[in-house]
């Protein structure tokens, strides 16, 4: 769980270096149906970053309607012993020059209909990418927030103010081992990274692994 790994960073307690910290965004249908099934099978804890302004709505994403959870949903994942965090702003990111009283105003919305619908503290947030400034992480704090998390990369270390993540949306097992490689996390959050993706290094490995499945006689996507 992210309080585990919070616990870690913090050095309260020591993890095994090859731990890992699920999570899960959005705050999708499919994240009850599909994705809960599987962790509670294999003991797997997760954290579960929900945008409440769609909780029991749908939302429009390339032309496709997805349902979201709703409350009820919501609840029966945090009793199933999953940790429930904020997919701040709306879902948006908030790279570069952002307005920082609409980030404010959306969070407390945000929150109130936690505490109106949900009996159980939110402490963690995260956005879609991009990391706050030190006012508004200040700000984030006030209000209860222990720890901000993003996409990588962050070009910085890790701390509560930003923990970058990576994306896991692979269905080749070959890149899934990559992602998780610590040659693979040496690279992801440094500045580096956006020569890597530049020159389509990235792209490469894709390639190379998809290559070496066709040579196995393995199916890939």
């Amino acid at each position: 769980m992210l309080s585990q790994a919070m616990d870690h960073l913090n050095r309260l307690i020591n993890l095994h270096p090859k731990s890992i910290a699920i999570t899960i965004d959005g705050g999708y249908k499919d994240a009850f149906s599909n994705v809960l099934p599987v962790l509670k099978r294999y003991n797997f804890p997760a954290t579960f970053f929900i945008v409440t302004e769609y909780i029991g709505k749908e939302r429009t994403i390339k032309g496709k309607p997805i349902k979201c959870l709703n409350w009820e949903e919501v609840c029966e994942i945090f009793r199933s012993g999953m940790e429930i965090g904020l997919l701040g702003y709306e879902g948006k990111g908030i790279k570069n020059q952002y307005d920082k009283q609409s980030i404010k105003e959306s969070i407390s919305r945000s929150l109130e209909l936690v505490r109106s619908n949900f009996d159980a503290q939110i402490k963690y947030c995260a956005f879609k990418v991009g990391l706050p400034g030190k006012s508004l992480w200040n700000f984030l704090q006030t209000i209860g927030l222990q720890a901000v998390f993003t996409q990588c990369p962050t070009n910085q270390r890790p701390s509560p103010a930003g923990i970058g993540r990576i994306q896991i949306d692979d269905d080749d097992h070959n890149i899934f081992l990559t992602k998780i490689s610590n040659i693979y996390l040496l690279f992801k959050d440094k500045r580096s990274w956006k020569y890597i993706r530049k020159y389509r290094i990235d792209r490469l490995a894709h390639r190379v692994s998809e290559t070496w499945n066709r040579i196995k006689g393995e199916p890939f996507p």
